[in-house]
């Protein structure tokens, strides 16, 4: 009992049927009750039974015989409906020409049943209503009256009797649905004991071929899931390697450096240890500061969405980097509306801002102007940074947005991670990132677009 309690697939199966069994009892109930109430069928039964006691009675003289047909057809009807719990009372009516009553059915007491021969009519007799048949039949005048079917009793009787067919239907329709659906389970269970003895690092194909065209789209999405994990964790192994490899130049160096400054006598010289050491230490710095950046917006969700003044945000991002620049001589500019209220991920978008600013003022060259651009159209945010430096060169454009890669005109003191960042930053807040012509036809420029969140 408990593990059909449990929500699987056949269970949803029988209870399917029998809504659709209940939904057919319905309909069935109330086109077989608007069928049984027909007025017009019941008033031809009425009608049929009338006329059979008219043609009864028109081949008969005597009185008493035709009180014995009238009593006799009022009694076996009667039974007739007792035998089948039918709550139908029928009254019978004879009288001779003269208005004499030979005979009146005991149910009908003392009342009357007044009736038009040309059709049927409805009479309330002792407070319930009936149909009235009037005819004559030589020297006798017949009514017969036929009381009409209570709704309730017509309603539970029709909906028994089709219950009664439809319990005896159910299992033939919950046979072969209960086979069909275990045969069509059994691939995937097959399935899933195929992924479950699997070992953990396998990520090839599940080479499963399935009969059923259902399957296919499953299958298929397994199998383009294992090649995206697999592409994951090659990216990844590549990325250890890079990071490594990039990592082993400033720590060769500082290690170097700092043997000679433990060794060197010569002040000149250990100053110019000291000098490398310090340039070692923050390239090294910087390097581990842009992969724990990348791991942030690689990984997890930075935090929810909040409503800033972006404005003023990259205002206080370009007052942080003012000094950067002049020391550079590079002219710094912003172009963006007083106030731009815009919902983001605050901390991607900083990381977007800062790297690109960064990337701005390392290359761009002393004299050189960086514009950044600001502005809100069709609910998109857009941010641009220009420059008019010495730009990239036309091979490495298609590069510079890969990890650990330095185009061949930068010096060697970025980490190549600034732009791959802004990607990925880019792309979780579903936005996009792209490299234009800068300044005057010179230089770079990176234009960010962030759709609004919805």
């Amino acid at each position: 009992m408990l593990n059909f309690l449990r929500p699987t697939l056949v269970r949803r199966v029988v209870l399917s049927l029998l809504m659709a069994f209940a939904i057919a009892w319905l309909l069935l109930l109330a086109v077989m009750y608007v069928s049984a109430n027909d007025q017009a069928a019941e008033d031809k039964g009425v009608e049929d039974v009338g006329r059979g006691l008219v043609a009864s009675l028109a081949r008969l003289d005597n009185a008493g015989e035709a009180r014995a047909v009238a009593a006799a057809t009022s009694e076996q009807i009667d039974l007739l409906y007792r035998a089948n719990d039918i709550p139908v009372v029928m009254l019978v009516e004879l009288t001779d020409r003269d208005g004499t009553r030979l005979y009146l059915s005991p149910a009908a007491g003392s009342a009357r049943l007044a009736g038009d021969p040309r059709s049927l009519t409805t009479a309330l007799v002792n407070g319930r209503t009936f149909r009235v048949f009037k005819g004559g039949a030589g020297r006798w005048s017949v009514a017969l009256a036929v009381s009409r079917v209570d709704d309730t009793f017509l309603l539970l009787t029709l909906g028994r009797d089709l219950v009664v067919y439809l319990l005896i239907a159910f299992p033939c329709f919950l046979l072969p649905v209960w086979i069909a659906v275990s045969r069509g389970m059994r691939p995937l269970r097959q399935l899933s004991e195929l992924i479950a003895a699997r070992g953990t690092d396998d990520m090839s194909p599940t080479g499963v071929d399935p009969a059923y065209v259902e399957l296919k789209p499953l299958v298929g999405a397994l199998d383009r899931f294992l090649a995206q994990l697999r592409e994951k964790i090659a990216r990844e192994h590549g990325f250890v390697q890079d990071a490594a490899h990039e990592l082993r130049t400033p720590m060769a160096v500082i290690s170097a450096q700092a043997h000679v400054l433990a060794f060197e006598p010569e002040p000149e010289g250990r100053r110019e240890a000291q000098r490398h050491l310090d340039h070692a230490i923050a390239r090294a710095s910087h390097l581990i500061g842009q992969l724990l950046a990348l791991a942030r917006v690689d990984n997890a969700r930075l935090g929810e969405a909040a409503t800033i003044d972006v404005a003023h945000l990259v205002r206080h991002h370009l007052a942080r980097a003012a000094q950067a620049a002049m020391d550079k001589d590079i002219e710094l500019a912003l172009e963006a509306p007083e106030r731009l209220p815009f919902t983001l991920e605050v901390p991607a978008f900083q990381s977007i801002l800062d790297n690109l600013l960064d990337n701005a003022l390392r290359y761009a060259g002393a004299g050189a102007n960086v514009v950044v651009g600001l502005d809100q159209e069709d609910g998109c945010l857009t941010l641009a940074v220009a420059d008019d430096g010495p730009g990239i060169a036309q091979a490495d454009l298609a590069h510079v947005f890969e990890r650990f890669y330095r185009a061949r005109s930068q010096d060697t003191t970025g980490s190549g991670l600034g732009l791959a960042i802004v990607r990925q930053a880019a792309l979780r807040m579903n936005g996009t990132v792209a490299l234009e012509p800068g300044l005057g036809g010179r230089g770079c420029r990176f234009v960010v677009r962030i759709a609004a969140p919805r």
